[in-house]
């Protein structure tokens, strides 16, 4: 009864949404609705579907998963099938939202000892643009720490494994402020995020450690043509443990050019209770051209969590054949010593961008 309660409330965010977004009247509604027949969506594989003129996109992505680990049987499903709902009109006012029914199988929750589905309120929030350099958005997001995070969607990263340290290191969505934006900085546009949270999230995800009251920032900077090098910083509370409270910096970079990649995080986690709740950690991947729209992919991870028996380091060499951008296949190989959050093994993944 809980889930079908906050379900409806969902809906009712959605359905006011619709109402406010799309048209100011009835009129204008039934003139929009008139004008999907006269003129059907057209559609593009990965680029969503545009709902006529209404302002409408619906999109998602899929991901079929193969496992084969130690210690555990193998095991195939449908990991994630996540759909977008956005609004961007002619106003200086945007909607986003994205549910994932994912389950257990989903490489995302390597730490999760939980089995079945679950249906998670990924995104859903507002954002008004008052001009490049501001805009608001109120509502659930991604919590803007490092690069991964943000991504987010399958198709668009190019393991079926998350690196260690994005996997409950700190709190991976939030709800509630932020203002964001570019600004010159030294003669370059500078991307820039500020959020608080209260941490009461919408369908908050029961794998996820609990954090509470997320304050942070974002600055991504761009180093020449093809290099963009990231700073994080966030401050929050860990409801798991009495009274605890964390800080974290993080870094990280990219750098693209002719179908190579190079990119890397690293973070560093202080705990109010002393060093010895101190983590830290971090990861640097390659990507190499093989053939035609054949990838080879690496990476290296470190990684020390006192909510782990002993430190991790793992090494992930992987395929991906990326047909488009919309659609990818995935082949991996994850080894390593120390590790109690993902096995050695082998993974295997499909993954659509609708």
């Amino acid at each position: 009864m809980a889930f079908r309660l906050r379900a409806r409330h969902v809906m009712a965010m959605w359905a006011a949404g619709a109402v406010f977004l799309a048209s100011p009247n009835v009129l204008a509604a039934e003139s929009e609705a008139q004008q999907l027949i006269a003129d059907p969506p057209q559609y593009e594989l990965g680029q969503g579907l545009r709902l006529g003129n209404s302002g409408f996109t619906l999109g998602g992505y899929t991901s079929l998963q193969y496992e084969d680990v130690r210690n555990s049987p193998s095991q195939g499903g449908l990991s994630h099938l996540s759909m977008f709902v956005w609004w961007e009109g002619e106003s200086r006012v945007k909607f986003f939202s994205e549910i994932d029914n994912q389950d257990s199988l989903a490489a995302d929750d390597q730490a999760s000892d939980d089995s079945g589905r679950f249906l998670s309120i990924e995104r859903l929030y507002f954002e008004y643009a008052f001009d490049d350099a501001l805009s608001i958005r109120l509502g659930k997001f991604l919590t803007p720490i490092g690069r991964w995070n943000q991504i987010h969607a399958d198709p668009l990263v190019w393991t079926t494994s998350r690196p260690l340290i994005t996997v409950n290191m700190f709190p991976e969505h939030a709800s509630g402020g932020m203002l964001l934006g570019n600004v010159d900085v030294l003669g370059h546009r500078a991307d820039y995020m500020l959020y608080a949270s209260t941490g009461t999230d919408v369908r908050k995800d029961p794998a996820e450690n609990p954090f509470n009251e997320a304050f942070g920032a974002r600055l991504n900077f761009p180093v020449g043509q093809n290099l963009q090098w990231g700073l994080s910083v966030a401050s929050f509370d860990q409801t798991a443990n009495v009274e605890e409270h964390e800080m974290l910096l993080g870094t990280d970079f990219v750098w693209a050019s002719h179908g190579f990649e190079l990119s890397g995080e690293g973070i560093y986690r202080r705990s109010s209770l002393g060093a010895g709740r101190d983590a830290h950690g971090g990861f640097l991947q390659g990507v190499v051209p093989l053939y035609g729209k054949l990838f080879g992919v690496g990476r290296i991870e470190d990684i020390h969590n006192p909510a782990m028996q002993e430190d991790a380091r793992l090494v992930v060499l992987g395929l991906n054949y990326r047909q488009s951008r919309a659609l990818s296949l995935k082949l991996e190989l994850i080894r390593g010593v120390g590790q109690d959050i993902t096995a050695p093994g082998v993974l295997t993944s499909v993954s659509v961008l609708f």
